[in-house]
């Protein structure tokens, strides 16, 4: 969770400094939801947004960003039991029921303690380069 919430928090400084920049900050949206930032930077950062030339690299890192969502958007709500097998190793069993065009759709997600590993090693990475692109992208602006 503190990986997810440490990418958040950086991309909503990101947001708040392109706000301010003189002309182009004017298309910045500020918005409640934490998905909407990461879309909101996604669209200023694209080929066409307003700072396409500085986001080159941060439009790489969010798409990479994005696979990483399931998993957050299953801990953050989703239900949660801890099993332990017969050699002590433990296992999270993750289910949520979500709606999607008004259809039921349940969700599922099994890690045990290697997998679990793995795929932190593999967020905070993720977390880390997008974090390094953000700062280099801010780094000349507005600052």
């Amino acid at each position: 969770m503190d990986e997810f919430a440490r990418a958040e928090a950086a991309v909503s400084e990101a947001l708040l400094l392109l706000s301010g920049v003189s002309g182009r900050g004017d298309a910045v949206t500020l918005p409640h939801l934490v998905g909407q930032r990461f879309a909101a930077l996604s669209e200023l950062v694209s080929e066409d947004g307003a700072f396409a030339t500085e986001g080159k690299g941060v439009a790489k890192s969010l798409a990479e960003w994005g696979v990483h969502q399931s998993l957050r958007t299953l801990l953050c709500h989703g239900m949660a039991t801890v099993t332990v097998d017969h050699r002590g190793r433990w296992h999270l069993v993750l289910k949520m029921l979500t709606f999607r065009s008004g259809e039921a759709v349940r969700e599922s997600l099994i890690l045990d303690e290697e997998e679990a590993a793995e795929r932190l090693t593999a967020l905070h990475a993720a977390r880390q380069r997008l974090e390094g692109r953000l700062s280099g992208m801010t780094a000349g602006i507005g600052r």
